[in-house]
């Protein structure tokens, strides 16, 4: 007879071969996250539960490479997600420090950004958690200088996150410094873009149970970067969220399963539209699944906004579940909703998760970096959590 412990395995293993497998890398819009929507949609009413869909409208960027010709030369790019493509030539303005950016820019310049302007990632104007009025200023001031193009050094390894808005008026791509180094102020310089915008449209699901009262959401994102099957970030997540529901587990308890959809998009349009159709004074508390499984890593759960009662409540399950520890404190990920607005909410992800930078969010998170018996072990845990609240 097959323990539950190995049916939610089992379960797992499928739903994580489907989204990644079948389906592969599904950004917010597309057709694949469509399918992904559809898939989690059926799983969720085979259960029983009562499914609701808040649809939007989403911008995603189909991936083409980038070239820069400078004095002759001619250098191979990545293209950096969501610009506008173009094939355009401009004389060279750096700008470094924001008294710079006040200075007159030639219309149809070449816009290079360094130093003070690129020091950081910019958070894209449409990202409805956090403004960063600094670098809005800064992004106002180039739609207005109506450049032919931007280019942005970046100092950083993964340049290709320095910059990352379907928005902006202006193409962009970000490099490294040993290529803006070329970039001379005053030379002319002819910057190609290509790769694809299309608006497209997704949905954000919940699903709930028929228990009644103050409810525990239980969510994880099913979208990805169009650059990677996402077996890590975030199919591994996925695939526990639906494990849990059909296990039956927790149908006596009012939970509302949530596949967000939109998470790693720059304007995270299924939250938002998920805030806009939900009473949060009817949430009682949240658990997100983010990030969860990696091989040899345990799950590191942190709790956000929990009372010191549920904090030792917390430990002492953690201390029971032994592929399981506390982890710092962290806001990247949708569990933040509940958290900033007082709502007790634990997030679970694999333990020193930012050490698998170079991995997440590209081609490298594969099946083979999943770990379904962790995975498993989650469930349990995440079982064990809301059917131990009182």
């Amino acid at each position: 007879m097959e323990t539950v412990e190995a049916e939610l395995g089992r379960r797992i293993r499928e739903h994580v071969r489907v989204l990644v497998s079948e389906i592969g890398p599904r950004p917010p819009g597309s057709p694949a996250n469509a399918r992904a929507t559809a898939y989690a949609h059926a799983v969720f009413e085979r259960c029983g539960l009562t499914v609701e869909g808040q649809p939007f409208v989403a911008t995603w960027w189909t991936p083409g490479p980038a070239r820069l010709r400078i004095a002759g030369r001619v250098i191979e790019l990545e293209g950096t997600p969501f610009s506008r493509p173009c094939d355009r030539r401009g004389r060279v303005t750096r700008r470094s420090t924001d008294a710079e950016l006040d200075h007159p820019i030639e219309p149809g310049s070449i816009v290079v950004l360094d130093d003070e302007l690129a020091a950081e990632p910019y958070f894209p104007k449409a990202f409805p958690f956090l403004d960063m009025p600094d670098q809005r200023v800064r992004l106002e001031k180039l739609e207005a200088a109506r450049p032919s193009a931007v280019i942005l050094i970046a100092p950083d390894s993964r340049p290709m996150s320095w910059l990352e808005d379907g928005d902006l008026a202006f193409p962009y791509v970000v490099v490294e410094p040993s290529i803006g180094d070329l970039l001379v102020e005053g030379e002319m310089v002819d910057v190609a873009i290509e790769g694809r915008l299309t608006e497209g449209s997704g949905v954000n699901l919940s699903a709930r149970t028929v228990a009644s009262g103050p409810r525990s959401v239980l969510c994880a994102h099913i979208d990805s970067k169009v650059t990677t099957p996402g077996a890590i970030d975030n199919a591994g997540g996925v695939a526990t969220l639906l494990a849990i529901a059909e296990s039956h587990r927790l149908d006596d308890r009012s939970i509302e399963f949530v596949a967000f959809n939109g998470e790693d998009h720059y304007a995270a349009p299924g939250e938002q539209a998920w805030l806009a159709s939900t009473d949060l004074d009817s949430i009682s508390d949240a658990v997100n699944l983010d990030g969860i499984g990696a091989c040899d890593r345990a799950t590191a759960v942190s709790g956000l906004a929990l009372p010191a009662s549920q904090e030792q409540r917390l430990h002492a399950l953690v201390a029971d579940h032994r592929s399981l520890a506390i982890g710092p404190p962290w806001f990247e990920s949708d569990h933040a909703i509940f958290a900033s607005r007082d709502i007790p909410s634990l997030a679970l992800t694999s333990a020193d998760a930012h050490e698998l930078a170079s991995v997440l969010h590209g081609p490298e998170d594969t099946l083979e970096r999943l770990d379904v018996d962790a995975l498993g072990a989650t469930a349990e845990f995440v079982i064990d959590w809301l059917r131990s609240a009182s």
